[in-house]
């Protein structure tokens, strides 16, 4: 017959063996055995429980889903401070969800909670120096709400020792938080990049509504509140914003269609050019139609020589190459300190035969033209008009540049003094560039094919060429 104290004991578990996460999408960021998992949230969804239950199963060895050793794990938490972070809500809940009997002691000092198998949780702050989280090899990472860009690597590389017992891919991270800040590191980095997906990362969203236990009446109060309007998407939603606004909000799905297989023969084809030293060359490969609609069917982002870049570019024009025109940005024109040649001389030259023009530099004209083309407007009866301008879905990276591109903003403290800034933030718009050269050429479409001769009036003096 057990007795009374074993039998306390194991009913202490009851919590979190009978832990039913939120959602269904909580639960398989459990089961994920991605490096990096991160759970954007809104305000009240659950993502702090979720973080805290993640940490308890894996210190006490009892983690339902994935592989752990076996206990003592080296555990790290950190959050936003100590006083309100750490003492005020982390180890509050991890008292709440690990048994008492489980708990040796909380070292004050050191802000470590160590556990009778031997686990440590070793407990930071991001208000703590850099050099303070360094140190051994932590098997599991959490990191509440988003932590700064230097305190993250630095722990990512506290999860790579040899002595981990945790296979090729080292310890584990959690980032758990609700992206009240915007578009910062952590949307670029971990969120919209190609390279952010598993088994490396994994995200997911959930949001308020996903808390059965908080009161929808006190959740439509907060929509209605005209304080919540810049960030609710966030703190609703646990979606990424800009503070600042999108530069081309009306770039949309109705912007997009598929791949083009082959380059019909009616399009005039005309290449924007964005080069580069330290950045990756940007092109766009544009095609003008006879109902003067642009259709964005390609693009280059890569780093490289010029010779490199031109191969690029024959490759995917095939037959098409040399393109009907490209114009290119006017830093071009400055002469290599090596060759003494300028890219532009270098792309016009045999082999490569390039015909450039230079770019219209004016970033106001052309960030309108190409909003019109985006949106032309309705037409007299209330219809919308179909857009003048296309990406096609291939060019990832121009996507991407469309859904980034942001208005310029003051800092946080001077940003609710002053109006707002009238110019783009400077950042990730090489292929952006790139197309606004394009449009602002103000090209009149006629076929590729078209051959003009001027007609001499027979009547015309051969000396003068007057009548």
């Amino acid at each position: 017959m057990m007795d009374i104290t074993t039998e306390q004991k194991l009913s202490a578990f009851g919590k979190l063996l009978n832990y039913t996460p939120n959602t269904q999408k909580l639960l398989s960021m459990h089961k994920s055995d991605s490096k990096t998992r991160l759970i954007l949230g809104g305000k009240r969804a659950g993502k702090t429980t979720f973080g805290v239950v993640e940490c308890a199963w894996a210190g006490l060895g009892i983690h339902p889903y994935l592989k752990y050793p076996d206990p003592p794990l080296n555990i790290r938490i950190c959050t936003t401070s100590l006083t309100t972070g750490i003492k005020g809500i982390i180890l509050p809940m991890l008292y709440e969800w690990i048994p008492k009997h489980a708990i040796k002691k909380y070292w004050a000092d050191d802000h470590i909670l160590e556990l009778m198998n031997g686990t440590q949780y070793d407990l930071k702050s991001y208000e703590m120096d850099l050099d303070k989280f360094e140190g051994v090899g932590r098997h599991l990472i959490w990191e509440d709400e988003e932590p700064p860009k230097a305190i993250h690597q630095s722990n990512l590389m506290r999860t790579i020792a040899a002595n981990l017992g945790m296979g090729d891919m080292g310890g584990k991270m959690l980032v758990t938080c609700t992206p009240l800040y915007g578009m910062t590191w952590l949307y670029y980095d971990l969120y919209d990049n190609p390279d952010a997906k598993p088994p490396s990362v994994e995200h997911c969203h959930i949001a308020i509504y996903d808390n059965p236990h908080l009161p929808q009446a006190a959740i439509e109060a907060i929509k209605q509140d005209p304080s919540m309007k810049d960030n609710l998407e966030a703190a609703l939603y646990g979606k990424f914003f800009s503070r600042s606004g999108l530069v081309y909000p009306d770039f949309g799905d109705k912007n997009l269609m598929l791949p083009v297989a082959t380059i019909p023969d009616e399009w005039l084809i005309v290449l924007g050019i964005d080069p580069h030293d330290r950045n990756p060359h940007g092109v766009v490969f544009c095609g003008l139609n006879k109902d003067g609609v642009w259709i964005v069917f390609d693009e280059i982002f890569q780093t490289g020589t010029i010779d490199e870049l031109v191969i690029s570019i024959k490759q995917k024009l095939g037959k098409r190459y040399p393109p009907n025109l490209a114009v290119i940005d006017t830093s071009a024109n400055s002469p290599q300190s090596i060759s003494g040649k300028s890219v532009k001389e270098m792309l016009m030259a045999p082999p490569h035969g390039l015909y450039l023009i230079d770019a219209h530099k004016d970033v106001t004209a052309g960030r309108l033209a190409m909003t019109e083309l985006l949106n032309p407007g309705k037409k007299v009866d209330g219809t919308p008009l179909l857009p003048k301008l296309f990406v096609t879905q291939n060019c990832h990276n121009l996507k991407r540049e469309f859904r980034n591109y942001i208005w310029d903003n003051w800092s946080s403290k001077k940003g609710d003094k002053v109006d707002p800034k009238e110019r783009p933030m400077k950042r990730d718009d090489h292929l952006l560039d790139a197309l606004r050269y394009v449009i602002m050429c103000n090209l009149v479409y006629r076929h590729p094919g078209m051959s003009y001769k001027p007609k001499t009036p027979s009547g015309a003096s051969k000396v003068t060429g007057y009548f």
